[in-house]
């Protein structure tokens, strides 16, 4: 069995992520701890309760494991935020691109992962291998207008995939960004920011992108896979 540290696993992506994973050790990391207990509990796996934007608790996270072998780290924590700049007197769209919020995402989805990767590296350099999967975005692939801010984070993250990978390589840790296009999850609507039925529809389920991920880590060790773009054949 691997050492598998997973973030944003208390829901939708990151949850289906552990129930596929569930015969390796894993250790599950959210800020939600209720719904992280929940499936950490029924999964019988160690958890973390750790806000990905906050340094110091990803030190002590990171102090807790830091004997640990780690086979592969899973970023999978991320906050939605949408809103063409144009839109921002909307109601909706004001309140959620209030600086302080639009801070809290880009935190949690750059800074947090970017902060695991930084953390993680120096246990997988010593133990001579591992493997990073980061849950990245189609917005990390291509711009999609209405969700500058959102765009702007998961092009950072694959831009920083694409600066260390050969780094990594070098060291034997290998790294792959897999990218969803829609996915039918709450993640939208613990934004304020629920999609119409007719849309979500057309989205991948948590488990799609969870199998994918399953390919990915399955793959021999020597076989790497910079990046997957992954979607529905209806989203389009």
């Amino acid at each position: 069995m691997k050492n598998v540290i997973i973030t944003g696993a208390a829901n939708g992506v990151g949850k289906a992520i552990a129930e596929t994973l569930k015969d390796e050790n894993l250790i599950l990391v959210d800020n939600d701890m209720e719904s992280l207990i929940k499936i950490a509990n029924e999964l019988n796996k160690e958890y973390f309760v750790c806000d990905l934007s906050n340094d110091e608790e990803i030190e002590r996270v990171i102090n807790q494991i830091n004997d640990k072998r780690v086979d592969c780290l899973i970023n999978c924590a991320g906050m939605w935020i949408s809103g063409d700049m144009s839109k921002l007197e909307e109601p909706v769209f004001n309140q959620m691109n209030q600086l302080n919020r639009v801070k809290k995402v880009i935190d949690t989805n750059v800074f947090g992962t970017i902060a695991m990767i930084k953390s993680i590296f120096p246990i997988m350099k010593k133990q001579g291998y591992g493997q990073i999967i980061n849950i990245n975005s189609q917005s990390g692939v291509t711009c999609e207008p209405p969700f500058p801010i959102y765009n702007a984070t998961k092009q950072s993250t694959n831009a920083f995939r694409k600066a260390i990978q050969e780094d990594l390589a070098r060291n034997n840790i290998k790294i792959t960004d897999v990218c969803p296009g829609l996915i039918q999850t709450d993640f939208y609507v613990r934004a304020n920011n629920e999609l119409p039925k007719e849309v979500m529809n057309t989205g991948l389920t948590s488990e799609d992108v969870a199998k994918t991920v399953k390919y990915v880590f399955d793959l021999p060790h020597e076989i790497t896979i910079p990046s997957i773009e992954v979607r529905h054949i209806k989203n389009y």
